[in-house]
Formats: structure tokens, C-alpha cells, sequence
């Protein structure tokens, strides 16, 4: 029997782990933490810390990864406050659509900052993908591989000494960590948080059929090349007291375009993706019976912008939202039968929440508290989907 938070309503299933007393959950707890830190202090403990790396070895002092979203905005503003200059590196993940496009191209221009977008193999990328359907109900394991492993590789490869993150996912959620243990990014936290304990390895073999020499970017580096040349992964989200809402929001200043989605209230988190919020949530409802609207619920509870009723409203509401998930299997190149054959068996169950066209699903029919809507931006419908390569931005 699935046991959840009796304030946020988190689930014990949590993939990060998380412990449930008779009140609130470890996440919770955790949070409470928010308050009591003196974050002025925190603050100057990360100056002291990214003091030591500027200048240090040329052009660069750090290494930011991005998708493009509006957290992305706010690390960026961030990391160049404390003055550091930055390298921004993006993989494309083949999903993004046009607004997914047009944001990432103007946290570029608008902070003026250099960038890299590595675009992978596709061929062996959609191997990989095709394989994590398979054996772990999962599409974005092969992006998550490389997001999390490939700026990495160019801090070491280019002697960038540090490389900055925005939340510390296992703290922010479910409170694996106090924010004082200022954990940093390694190899174990990549495995156990980002990759859910699965590695690039386990899709190969029996599975796509890729050689090895392909995948070196899917792989984090040696720790010990690493450890020599002293590459350093932080969260500011340990330095400063994060809001995502709050934050996100400020980011429309900046040049941020907010999505409309119709599984979550939030506007903000991985807007630009084209299958974030479809197929990819559905497929997280069947592996481990929660919803993306289930992590933004807990977030605003513990906020304090939304009740613990508000909250369980929310969540029965946004969970029984349908998704139109064809245009992933037409990026994918499964035929009709493939497709119809996915869905009687691997989508088994959750029939219901197939829609027939993104035009077929109704918006989400529940008032949001007057705390949670002000935190709202207007937001765009994205007009093109799954768009390989774009610009996104008009001269």
C-alpha cells in the first residue's frame, strides 16, 4: 500500500527515498531548514568558495549546464553576480520545440555569455532511448546521461575548474541531505539521483546495439583525472535559499518564455520540451505512481503558497489529465502497428489518459489558490514540436 506525506503528499515510492513520520516527510523536515539558516553567511561561505577559481586558469572559471529553462535563467544571473565567466553548455535532446528553442537562445544572448550545444549521434542516441523504453519504462535516461556527464567532461577537457548546478534535486525534494552538508556533484550523486541507479552500460549489450567508443560522453569521467585536476561540482541551491516559483517567475525579465502545459500549474519547469509533460510524465506514473504534478504540489506546500487540502486537490485533479503522446513515436520512427502495439501493452492501464490530439485535451478544470495564481506568468502554446535544430531567435 503506497503510503504518502500526510502534509506534502509525497509518496514513500519517491525514487531519491524518503521517510514518512506521523506529520511530515524527510523532505519536509529538511525544508524547515529554509528559516533557520543564516543565508547571508551561506552566501559568503560560496564567494569564499568560487574566489579560489577565478582567473584561475584563463577564460573561463566555470562550466554551467542548461536545457534552456527558466531555472537555467536564474543559475545563470547567479553565477555571473558572483563574477565568475562562464562557459554555458547544452546537449540537445531532440525534444525541445520552438519555445524550447527560442529560450535557450536568449539566456545566451541576454547574459551575452559563450556557449556550447552538443548535439549528439542520433542514430545512436534514438538507439538508446528506444532500448530505455524497453527494459526501464523510461525516455530520457539517454539525455540524462549525457546532461549530466558531458559539461563535466568539458571542465576537464578544457581545464575549467568548477562546474555549477542549480538544485541539489536529493535535497530539495525529499531532504537526503541538510543544506549545510553542502553536498557537491560526483559520480554516486549523478548515479543515485539524476540516473535513478542506471548507467549507460546496462542499455547496450542486450540491447541497443551501439559499440562502446560511442558512448565515452554517457559516461562520467574518471574521478581520479578528475580529483588531479581538481574539477569541483557545487549547488547554489545549498548557498542560497532557493524558491524555483518565486525565482522562475522573475526570470520572464530576463527574456524567459513561460509554456502553458496541461499537467501541472507550473508555467516555468522544462518549458520548451516536447515530451516532459506528456509521455515522459505518463511513463513516471506507471514506474513509480506519481506525477510531475505531485513534485510542484510538495514544493508550494512547503512553500507555504498552497494548504495541505489546496494541495491534494490539485494533485487528484492534474493526475487524471490525458497527454498526447504519437509525435514521440513519430520522432522515434515507430510505425502505426509499433505504436498501437506500445500502447496495448506497455501503456496497459493507462488507456485513459491517451489522448487522440493535443487539440482533445481540456484544460485542467480546478481553481488555483489566489497565492499559487499570482505566481503565475501568462504562457505560450508551443506551435512546433520535436524540432531537431533551431535558432530561435529572429534578426
Amino acid at each position: 500500500m503506497q503510503q504518502f506525506c500526510p502534509k506534502c503528499h509525497y509518496p514513500q515510492a519517491h525514487p531519491f527515498g524518503l521517510t514518512i513520520a506521523e506529520t511530515e516527510c524527510s523532505g519536509c523536515l529538511t525544508h524547515k531548514e529554509k528559516d533557520t539558516i543564516d543565508w547571508v553567511s551561506r552566501y559568503s561561505e560560496l564567494e569564499a568558495i568560487v574566489k579560489k577559481y577565478k582567473n584561475r586558469t584563463g577564460k573561463y572559471d566555470c562550466v554551467v549546464p542548461v536545457v534552456g529553462d527558466a531555472e537555467d535563467f536564474y543559475t545563470l544571473s547567479k553565477v555571473l553576480e558572483l563574477g565568475l565567466s562562464p562557459l554555458v553548455v547544452c546537449v540537445n535532446d531532440f525534444f525541445k520545440n520552438d519555445i524550447g528553442w527560442q529560450n535557450l537562445h536568449n539566456l545566451i544572448t541576454h547574459f551575452d555569455v559563450d556557449s556550447f550545444v552538443f548535439n549528439p549521434d542520433i542514430r545512436v542516441y534514438k538507439d538508446l532511448v528506444r532500448t530505455s523504453l524497453r527494459k526501464h519504462d523510461h525516455m530520457m535516461l539517454p539525455f540524462l546521461q549525457l546532461h549530466s556527464s558531458f559539461p563535466v567532461h568539458v571542465a576537464y577537457e578544457r581545464k575549467i575548474p568548477l562546474v555549477v548546478w542549480g538544485q541539489n534535486q536529493a535535497v530539495e525534494q525529499v531532504g537526503k541531505f541538510s543544506h549545510l552538508d553542502s553536498v557537491e556533484m560526483s559520480r554516486w550523486s549523478r548515479r543515485q539521483h539524476d540516473l535513478l541507479d542506471i548507467e549507460v552500460d546496462s542499455l547496450i549489450g542486450n540491447g541497443a546495439q551501439v559499440d562502446l567508443r560511442h558512448l565515452n560522453y554517457y559516461q562520467y569521467p574518471d574521478v581520479q583525472l578528475l580529483s588531479r585536476r581538481g574539477v569541483k561540482g557545487l549547488y547554489l541551491s545549498n548557498y542560497m535559499r532557493w524558491d524555483p516559483l518565486t525565482q522562475n517567475k522573475s526570470m520572464t525579465s530576463n527574456g524567459f518564455q513561460p509554456e502553458n502545459n496541461t499537467s501541472s500549474f507550473d508555467v516555468y519547469e522544462r518549458a520548451g520540451s516536447s515530451v516532459y509533460y506528456q509521455l515522459h510524465d505518463l511513463l513516471k506514473y506507471k514506474r513509480v505512481g506519481y506525477r510531475k504534478i505531485s513534485d510542484h504540489v510538495a514544493r508550494e506546500i512547503r512553500h507555504g503558497r498552497v494548504t495541505s487540502e489546496e494541495g491534494k486537490k490539485l494533485v487528484e485533479a492534474y493526475s487524471d489529465q490525458a497527454v498526447f503522446v504519437k509525435p514521440f513515436f513519430d520522432w522515434l520512427g515507430v510505425t502505426e502497428s509499433g505504436y498501437e502495439w506500445f500502447k496495448m501493452h506497455r501503456l496497459r492501464g493507462f488507456e485513459h489518459l491517451l489522448a487522440e490530439s493535443a487539440e482533445a485535451i481540456n484544460p485542467v478544470s480546478i481553481t488555483l489558490p489566489d497565492s499559487l495564481e499570482n505566481m503565475i506568468s501568462s504562457s505560450r502554446t508551443a506551435q512546433e514540436h520535436h524540432v531537431i535544430f533551431g535558432k530561435g531567435i529572429y534578426i
